[in-house]
């Protein structure tokens, strides 16, 4: 009986890295309201980065307040600690976040302009300088001068969708082509309103088949591009391997000689639809009573925790 005892062990006894690996399947509430209060080494594994290489806030931007959504993906985002590899968030509402974000996904200062690191060290050192590989941000108002400056910053990112985001265009399209070598895919779909009257779908376009040679996936729905553009996304594209140009009504391809010249490509569109409303901004969450997370003592006790 005492054998049969000593091979079960407590959860509280469980190493912090298997623990980890467990907490990376619960949800977000779970993780920050409920792991915390188990026990004192709960609470100290879920601050750990590696449960917060993967962070989706995409439910809750809809729901959050700009001002809210702005002091949890800093805290999550500090608490990643360079380690981040995925972020999902829809509606950032300023370059000042995005700029965060960024600077905190990246571990470029590492070294401090000091070479003398140990050899044994340094695949730790040069996997930690940049591992953000997923970022989705569609909805944002982030800027082009903003973009510009971070994308240094983004070299490890092979996904990225910046869709509806308005206030970007053909300059941060081409920072990001120049400084994001490892960039498979690119969501670029304009379904918003606010695209309306874009004066410069054609050069974004431009800037892509200049910059993204290595492109395996672009989404470029509702762009009043030509054509031409198309054709030059191909031919400088060749490992292009799925493309959405959904709405695009001016794009007159010939099936017939994509498919000769293009086995491997499959095109989603042109088809003359009207545009759709993003339904997460729509409808209301009801999953999980988190309405008054941040007032009263929760958020005060989260942010002790």
């Amino acid at each position: 009986m005492e054998e049969e005892q000593s091979d079960i062990r407590h959860w509280d006894e469980l190493l912090p890295d298997v623990l980890g690996l467990i907490f990376t399947n619960l949800s977000l509430q779970e993780l920050l309201t409920i792991i915390p209060c188990v026990c004192k080494s709960w609470r100290k594994t879920v601050r750990d980065p590696h449960c917060w290489q993967d962070i989706d806030l995409d439910e809750w931007s809809c729901r959050w307040q700009p001002h809210q959504l702005d002091r949890m993906l800093r805290m999550l985002v500090t608490r990643s600690s360079g380690s981040l590899r995925n972020l999902h968030v829809s509606g950032l509402k300023n370059d000042s976040i995005f700029s965060f974000i960024t600077e905190n996904s990246y571990r470029g200062s590492l070294f401090n302009g000091n070479l003398d690191v140990k050899w044994h060290f340094l695949p730790f050192a040069f996997a930690s300088a940049g591992s953000l590989q997923v970022l989705r941000l569609p909805h944002s108002k982030i800027s082009d001068s903003i973009v510009e400056q971070a994308a240094p910053r983004l070299s490890t990112v092979t996904f990225l969708d910046l869709s509806n985001c308005p206030k970007i265009g053909a300059q941060a399209v081409e920072a990001i082509g120049k400084h994001c070598k490892l960039l498979v895919t690119l969501c670029r779909n304009m379904y918003s309103p606010d695209s309306a009257g874009k004066v410069e779908p054609e050069d974004e376009a431009n800037a892509i088949a200049a910059t993204m040679p290595r492109l395996k996936h672009l989404e470029l729905g509702f762009h009043l591009i030509s054509t031409e553009c198309v054709l030059n996304i191909l031919s400088s594209c060749p490992q292009l391997e799925h493309l959405v140009i959904d709405g695009c009504p001016q794009v007159k391809l010939d099936r017939k000689f994509l498919k000769e010249k293009y086995p491997k490509l499959k095109i989603v569109g042109p088809h003359l639809v009207k545009a759709r409303p993003d339904k997460r901004f729509i409808f209301t969450v009801q999953r999980y009573p988190f309405n008054d997370f941040f007032s009263g003592t929760l958020w005060t006790k989260l942010i002790e925790l």
